[in-house]
């Protein structure tokens, strides 16, 4: 097999699904990959220069050139006369969907395909479906917001969605190494942005919508447009229908019900949906249940907590009972997951504290995963978060609403504040918190309330002090980044991850006692 090193394609061959392209010099040069960065261009690359919201690439078109792009992809005529062919399209970003997919020899039409979106729960259905496909037999890859792998292969990613040609990469190598099917996290920025133009499903399942990203899509409308396109744009004629798997009981979900109809599979805790539980528990230990489906009923049982969780499930279900999964394989992968990085992920210790950390970053992820916290919990619930800064602010005092009606003790601190400020940004949460009639306090108060907020800039002291000044029996929820090992400070990158964090301070609290303990002769 040729290596990708030694991959080419004459430019021509990449334009045969881009309308309206217009060479510009000569034609019958030969392309060896693309690049979207002139930071990141090799010799034989064609650049692309793409229009962002913080960068127009068009700005680079020269540097792709001194280093040594053989073609250039613009959607205007670069200021100075270039010395390699310039291609004209009329939208490079779906141009350079097309011309990818041409230069990997279209390998999504080898691969099975699910596609999840919706704003909550993408992850961990995903690596439900992951683990019930591995069950069946398999080869499975996934992408996603926690990484792109297959086989051997485990990739950080840059983003949930890739761009098109980064993705259409990902697929011939997947098909390269011998994966069937492709699990996929579809962002609505992947949608809006046509990175998976080109691409289609065979499976699509949408999870939920609640208020996330609108300093992106501007409304609730646009953002549930966005994800809608899934399914009004890439699904295949599906051998399995009903090919699209959908959450009845979210409102945004009836809509496409409604509007699909016959290709929907829907699944929810109500009866009237097609996927649905006919008994369930929730605990401390995880999720039992008896589910439902057009195959008939299955038993689950689940290492997950929570209601969110269950939902997870019954997409997941969905998702593979269209491509003709048997029940036992999925009981069985569903009983494989025992804990999803970073989400509802439990922190065991010795301390006598519950101790949660969750990705839950908009009001209805961190209701969600509070409820299911709040039934849990023997003593306070003490709620430690955040807001993302150059992010959309109006879900920051919602938010701070949401941690004080399921949360005793409230501590705002920082998030990913980016180039905002800090302190403008708790500022902005703290009157959704004051709303709910809690008082602040401060850590250094010798003795505090059963219930109230502090605010606490600094996330590591932040998640230092409640684990210090919890008592035995609280649980302490740690919200907004979940798997993430890194905090972007102005536009500095820097290491941080809750989990390591908080166990330093488990430990570090954990050493304070064991005095005490042995001169009271527990030791």
């Amino acid at each position: 097999m040729i290596s990708e090193e030694k991959r080419a394609k004459p430019l021509m061959a990449l334009l045969n699904d881009v309308p309206n392209a217009r060479v510009i010099g000569p034609s019958d040069v030969r392309v060896f990959g693309l690049a979207t960065d002139s930071r990141r261009v090799r010799p034989g690359d064609l650049f692309v220069a793409l229009s962002g919201l913080h960068t127009d690439g068009h700005v680079f078109v020269e540097d792709a050139v001194r280093r040594g792009a053989s073609a250039v992809l613009v959607e205007r005529l670069p200021e100075t006369a270039l010395t390699v062919p310039v291609v004209m399209v009329d939208h490079a970003r779906k141009a350079m969907a097309a011309a990818a997919a041409s230069f990997y020899d279209h390998p999504v039409r080898s691969l099975s395909l699910v596609g999840i979106t919706g704003t909550n729960g993408k992850t961990t259905t995903s690596l439900l479906v992951e683990s019930i496909l591995a069950c069946a037999g398999l080869r499975v890859g996934v992408i996603g917001t926690l990484g792109y792998r297959w086989g051997e292969v485990k990739e950080k990613p840059d983003m949930t969605t890739p761009d098109a040609a980064d993705l259409q990469h990902l697929f011939f190598r997947m098909k390269r190494d011998g994966v069937s099917h492709v699990v996929m996290e579809v962002s609505s920025h992947a949608l809006e942005l046509h990175r998976v133009d080109g691409v289609f499903y065979d499976v699509g399942v949408f999870t939920n919508l609640s208020q996330d990203h609108l300093d992106f899509h501007g409304s609730m409308e646009r953002y549930f447009n966005a994800k809608r396109r899934l399914f009004a744009e890439h699904m295949k004629e599906s051998r399995h229908a009903p090919s699209m798997v959908v959450n009845g009981d979210d409102l945004y979900g009836q809509r496409l019900v409604q509007e699909f109809a016959a290709a929907v599979c829907s699944f929810g805790l109500d009866s009237r949906s097609t996927i649905h539980p006919l008994r369930y528990t929730l605990g401390a230990q995880g999720i039992e249940a008896s589910v439902q489906t057009p195959s008939g009923a299955v038993s689950i049982s689940s290492s997950l907590m929570g209601r969110l969780n269950l939902y997870n499930i019954l997409a997941a279900i969905g998702a593979v009972q269209s491509l003709g999964i048997s029940m036992s394989a999925v009981a069985e992968g569903i009983a494989a997951v025992n804990s999803v990085e970073g989400r509802l992920q439990r922190l065991d210790n010795e301390c006598g504290l519950q101790v949660v950390v969750d990705f839950a970053h908009t009001p209805d992820a961190m209701e969600k995963a509070l409820e299911c916290l709040r039934e849990l919990a023997s003593g306070r619930v003490w709620v430690v978060f955040g807001c993302g800064g150059d992010r959309d602010r109006t879900k920051r005092p919602v938010m701070g609403a949401v941690a004080g009606r399921y949360g005793d003790m409230v501590v705002i601190t920082s998030d990913n504040p980016r180039t905002e400020n800090p302190e403008a940004i708790v500022k902005d949460i703290e009157p959704g918190v004051q709303s709910t009639g809690k008082v602040r306090f401060s850590f250094e108060d010798e003795v505090l309330p059963l219930s109230g907020y502090t605010i606490e800039v600094d996330r590591r002291r932040a998640i230092r002090e409640t684990i210090r000044r919890a008592e035995p029996g609280d649980l302490v929820f740690i919200g907004g980044k979940g798997h993430e090992t890194y905090q972007i400070l102005g536009t500095q990158v820097r290491p941080f991850d809750d989990r390591v964090v908080a166990r330093e301070a488990l430990a570090q609290r954990r050493a304070r006692t064991m005095p005490t303990q042995a001169a009271e002769g527990v030791w």
